[in-house]
């Protein structure tokens, strides 16, 4: 019997085998109503938590359905595309599930970029960070940077993977807006957008209603 434990040990490590979730973890997911946070990138149909910039584009908002989950990945449909998402990296710094939601949100985020003035509705269609940008829409545009690298989202710097080889920067200023990109390349063509212009617009005021006479 302990030979058979230790062959069936030996097997899963090899097998590269995972530990599943309960069934009342996916149906929780699969239940909602989810959309990607951001833009997700991907080169083939297995992604990680990398978050690597080169690749086909999942735009932010698109509507997700979560199909199968382990204890550190997910297969979804994104878009009618079949991906599986893995956090390959930042599992010392938040569990799969924190992970997890960051990346699925229940609320859609098109309706914050609606907001966003026309210069930084562009860039995060296009998937560029630019000067000026706020960390919201450094996110909603290019993702979230890895966990292993940057620790909080309140840091001054954010280290990004272009591809498996070259990182770059994002570097915020004193107002938490984007001061300078480093490094190349990067997803960004140095096009400033002015503070104000990269503020969300106001709601419109209902008209005021007249007094009957």
């Amino acid at each position: 019997m302990k030979g058979l434990s230790l062959v069936a040990a030996a097997i899963a490590v090899l097998g590269g085998c995972h530990p599943g979730v309960s069934p009342q973890v996916l149906q929780q997911y699969q239940s909602r109503t989810l959309f990607t946070c951001c833009n997700i990138h991907y080169e083939s149909n297995d992604i990680n938590d990398a978050n690597y910039y080169v690749g086909s584009t999942v735009p932010a908002g698109t509507s997700v359905t979560v199909q199968t989950m382990r204890g550190d990945s997910v297969t979804f449909l994104a878009g009618g595309t079949q991906l599986k998402l893995e956090q390959r990296y930042g599992n010392k710094q938040e569990s799969f599930q924190q992970y997890l939601d960051k990346i699925f949100v229940t609320a859609d985020p098109r309706q914050r970029l609606a907001g966003y003035p026309q210069a930084v509705q562009a860039a995060i269609r296009d998937g560029r960070v630019e000067r000026g940008m706020t960390r919201e829409q450094v996110l909603m545009s290019i993702g979230y940077p890895p966990a292993h690298r940057t620790a909080s989202l309140n840091d001054s710097e954010w280290t990004y993977w272009y591809n498996r080889w070259v990182t770059y920067k994002v570097q915020f200023g004193p107002d938490g807006r984007v001061a300078s990109v480093i490094g190349r390349p990067a997803p960004t063509q140095d096009q400033p957008i002015p503070a104000e212009e990269a503020k969300p617009k106001a709601a419109p005021k209902p008209p005021a209603s007249k007094k009957k006479r």
